[in-house]
């Protein structure tokens, strides 16, 4: 009888996680998962204690792979308008990260959802924000130029998902960074 394959806690984190992107919160329960990793749903049990668990792992997934990682990235960078124009960059041709914020920020009302979702988007903002900050701009500017570069993040995914979204992505974004007088 061929031994059957064992999986981790990690290898059902990023399974979940891999749900999440392609289907949004509702989808991650412990079948599609279970189907996804090829794994029995017993072993779930092994591991998680239910399926709020489940998807607490793959939202923690989320917010490392796609915020924590990225920032970490770009705390390395000391040019405050270099790290615009790499996030910026990375943010709107990384599609299924802003389709996934998006998602997560509009279709989503579940309680474990919502607080991670809100930390997220807190937290890059913030990102954001120290950026113009750095470069000079007053206070209140900096906060709203933050929140109009993420509107263009998620406002981008959105025109993808009725392929609306603009074909030329280097000058979309150069334009996008003349905008905040950030030079491309």
């Amino acid at each position: 009888m061929p031994r059957t394959a064992r999986f981790s806690r990690d290898d059902w984190a990023e399974a979940a996680f891999l749900v999440l992107c392609d289907s949004g919160p509702a989808a991650v329960a412990v079948e599609p998962v279970a189907a996804r990793l090829g794994a029995s749903k017993s072993s779930f049990y092994w591991l998680f204690e239910n399926r709020q668990s489940l998807l607490e792992a793959a939202l923690e997934r989320w917010e490392q792979h796609q915020t924590a990682a990225v920032h970490a990235a770009l705390s390395a960078v000391t040019d405050p308008a270099e790290r615009l124009r790499m996030l910026v960059r990375h943010a709107h041709t990384a599609t299924q990260g802003a389709d996934l914020a998006l998602r997560l920020l509009t279709e989503s009302a579940d309680p474990v959802v919502r607080p991670v979702v809100e930390r997220v988007t807190r937290r890059r903002l913030a990102i954001i924000e120290a950026a113009f900050a750095e470069l000079g701009r007053p206070a209140d500017q900096a906060r709203h130029f933050a929140s109009m570069t993420y509107a263009a993040y998620l406002g981008l995914a959105a025109l993808r998902r009725v392929d609306a979204a603009p074909a030329d992505h280097e000058e979309y974004i150069a334009d996008l960074l003349a905008a905040f007088g950030v030079a491309p």
